[in-house]
């Protein structure tokens, strides 16, 4: 359960980050200290991987757009979360296998 709520704040992260939007948490208080600076330059990978910053922003997964900060954030979040939740996960076990190696 408390997986479930740490991801979806992480998704919630990830989409603020894509929408340049301020931040709610710090990546330290949902991931461990030891990842959260690696971690961080995967947010950034994937924030940029979901947002065309052209004449506006517009969505990377649908191409619908544009969008202000705010709708993109509520876009990503309303429509991909599930895609973004995907993304994390992939991200985290990627990190955790590095890091065990």
């Amino acid at each position: 359960m408390r997986q479930e709520i740490a991801l979806k704040k992480i998704v919630e992260y990830v989409a603020r980050k894509a929408s340049s939007l301020a931040q709610k948490y710090e990546l330290d208080d949902l991931v461990a200290p030891s990842i959260a600076p690696i971690f961080e330059k995967s947010v950034e990978k994937m924030a940029s991987m979901l947002v065309k910053r052209n004449n506006g922003m517009r969505c990377n997964l649908c191409d619908k757009g544009p969008f202000t900060k705010r709708g993109m954030y509520l876009h990503l979040i309303r429509v991909h979360s599930k895609d973004i939740e995907i993304m994390v996960q992939e991200e985290l076990k990627r990190l955790l296998e590095v890091i065990r190696k």
